[in-house]
């Protein structure tokens, strides 16, 4: 990834100067070596206890110090105060930003012999420009899950094309106006942006030194007019995910089927508990014509684990990174704990991931399909300047729900703020032709 002159430079600076420090401080090989390790999720403790009992001269010590949602923030403050952690996690849609900032290590030949055991989609998402910045965890294949007992109730097949998704949306309000056969957070910027993925768009894009945007071309206007469509005629609901009212009508039926990744199980699961073995999952329905065709889904959520770039271990740091991510004890631990869907093709031959989720026990070949979906999914990178995006989508959509305008006008806005700010930062960047 090229990085603006300004940010180049001082990382130079700083690398230096870095360099010179561990050159006046020769590394005392007899001690035990201690690193920090910022990560979230739940679990994560049980996971570092097989590293350590396994690695007793490198100790790991985990920090909830940021969350997913403030980890480029916080990470940012404790490179500059000169406490970073050794290595932490950090989701895909952030990561660009760190590696602009200087923050993360390159872990480029570490992580060489392991591409052939990566899916490609999740390669991708750490590789810029044919650098290796962090080691993926897992990725995160969509389907649509939906109550099996509900659409058969109303009679209503589970639909394969986005056509027949609008025409099944339609037709559970026609049966029943109490339910929805699903609700589209008109907020979720990174599940627009994973449909769009669907019919080819890629938002950000880098070759050599150039940046491309590439939000609102008109495949992905398609996609947005198709869901103005079934919001503006209340064929779906317009409630936002994860609040309060959309669990409640998860759990009550009012809502049918959510647009979710291979994760979901459990959440559904602690929403409606009730349910247990009345949902089923299918891969996103595509589109019947056109690239949407090709593609199973788009790219949503997972994270990667990086390695500081001021580490005072930087190989210690290194092999930690690759063991949480690529080692089968662990990765087994994090499947049990974590629900996670891995990155290492290997691990997807892990028992527990040859049987369907206990939520849903009648999926049998729900992570075989995981493995297919992931096959169909294109291959997309996350820009440096993903948040500044992904605000400018919510602000331009909730202006557009109110005043009962053109989704599709709303990438128009977040394809000017996203060009517009790359290139006051001083990045190579242009937009995508059409």
């Amino acid at each position: 990834m090229t990085l603006p002159t300004g940010v180049r430079a001082a990382r130079n600076l700083l690398a230096a100067s870095f360099g010179a420090v561990l050159l006046a401080t020769p590394a005392l090989s007899q001690d035990k070596v201690e690193l920090t390790y910022w990560n979230w999720a739940p679990h994560i403790d049980e996971v570092i206890a097989i590293w350590n009992e396994q690695n007793p001269d490198i100790h790991v010590t985990v920090s909830r110090a940021a969350g997913a949602n403030e980890i480029v923030q916080k990470l940012s403050a404790a490179h500059t105060a000169g406490n970073p952690p050794d290595v932490t996690n950090v989701t895909y849609g952030d990561l660009p930003a760190l590696i602009v900032n200087g923050l993360v290590a390159d872990i480029t030949p570490e992580m060489a012999p392991l591409k052939d055991q990566i899916a490609p989609v999740a390669w991708n998402l750490v590789t810029f420009d044919g650098t290796t910045w962090a080691t993926p965890q897992g990725t995160s294949p969509m389907y649509f899950f939906y109550r099996k007992d509900l659409l058969a109730e109303l009679n209503i097949e589970p639909p394969k094309t986005w056509e027949e998704f609008g025409a099944a949306a339609k037709a559970v309000r026609a049966a029943d106006p109490t339910k929805y056969l699903t609700q589209f957070s008109t907020g979720d910027a990174g599940t627009m942006a994973a449909l769009t993925h669907q019919v080819g768009a890629k938002w950000w894009s880098l070759e050599g030194d150039q940046w491309t945007v590439d939000i609102n071309g008109p495949e992905a206007k398609k996609v947005a007019s198709f869901w103005q469509d079934l919001v503006t005629s209340d064929a779906v609901s317009g409630m936002q995910a994860f609040s309060p009212e959309w669990g409640a009508a998860i759990a009550n039926g009012s809502i049918i089927g959510i647009i979710s990744a291979v994760w979901a199980p459990p959440l559904i699961q602690n929403l409606a508990p009730d349910t247990l073995g009345d949902w089923a999952a299918i891969p996103l329905p595509r589109w019947s014509e056109g690239v949407g065709a090709q593609y199973s889904g788009g790219v949503t959520g997972g994270s990667a684990t990086a390695v500081s770039a001021l580490t005072k271990h930087p190989e210690e740091a290194k092999k930690f990174a690759i063991w949480i991510t690529n080692n089968e004890e662990a990765l087994a631990a994090y499947v049990r704990l974590m629900n996670i869907w891995p990155a290492n093709l290997e691990a997807r031959k892990l028992p527990q991931l040859q049987e369907a989720p206990a939520f849903i026990p009648d999926e049998k070949n729900f992570y075989q399909l995981a493995g297919e979906i992931d096959a169909a999914t294109p291959t997309v990178s996350w820009g440096p300047n993903r948040g500044i995006a992904f605000d400018a989508y919510v602000n331009a959509m909730g202006e557009a729900v109110q005043n009962k305008s053109s989704f599709a006008d709303v990438l128009d806005v977040v394809q000017k703020v996203t060009f517009d700010d790359m290139k006051n930062q001083g990045y190579n960047v242009v937009e995508a032709a059409h």
